[in-house]
């Protein structure tokens, strides 16, 4: 019965935490980092003021927790791109389809917010050392497995392509998100993808 009671206790508090998380990358969205404060998100999520302190009692806690959260979302992507590597080696062209298929699911109106709030993560990592150490473990752990994506895409070179890679990524992401004057349909992103892929 113990035993019961700590699960039920642990289960709690990581749900709690979650909600919280949530609520964090809501207000980043929605305020920037200057909106994120612990009364923010105990607004926010609906709870009693001092709830958030309780579960990140500092800053960089509070966007160390929302960071995981963003890469516990992104999971399911990351593992539906490797569950096609079986399948490869596919032509640039097809491997073009494929990441700007990606970037359109990024951009849906449900999911938009939550790559603002991955911008607004990167800004606060400029100022906070330790935070910034958080994200950048989060990059090179995403960067492996980049690499390891792209042999699948007919890439010779996944090491020396993996960076520019993501910054190409980072790039049309900040231009669709906040760059309506230099909007590109999802043709001219096949397009641009395709000729990086075919040097690869």
């Amino acid at each position: 019965m113990a035993a019961l009671s700590e699960t039920h206790g642990q289960t709690e508090t990581s749900d709690r935490r979650t909600l919280l998380a949530d609520a964090a990358l809501r207000v980043l969205e929605a305020d920037g980092g200057r909106g994120l404060t612990h009364r923010a998100v105990d607004r926010e999520a609906g709870l009693s003021e001092g709830s958030t302190s309780n579960y990140y009692g500092t800053r960089e806690a509070l966007l160390t927790g929302a960071l995981h959260r963003l890469v516990e979302l992104e999971e399911p992507m990351m593992q539906s791109l490797e569950a096609l590597v079986p399948y490869g080696p596919y032509d640039a062209r097809r491997a073009a389809e494929l990441v700007a298929a990606q970037i359109d699911d990024w951009l849906q109106p449900e999911r938009r917010g939550r790559e603002v709030a991955r911008y607004e993560l990167s800004l606060e990592a400029r100022r906070r050392p330790e935070f910034r150490a958080a994200l950048n473990q989060v990059r090179s752990e995403f960067l492996l497995r980049t690499e390891q994506l792209l042999p699948a895409a007919g890439c010779r070179t996944p090491r020396e392509h993996a960076p520019p890679l993501l910054a190409t990524l980072d790039g049309l992401m900040v231009n669709q998100l906040f760059q309506p004057a230099t909007h590109l349909s999802h043709e001219d992103i096949v397009d641009y993808l395709e000729r990086l892929f075919a040097t690869c």
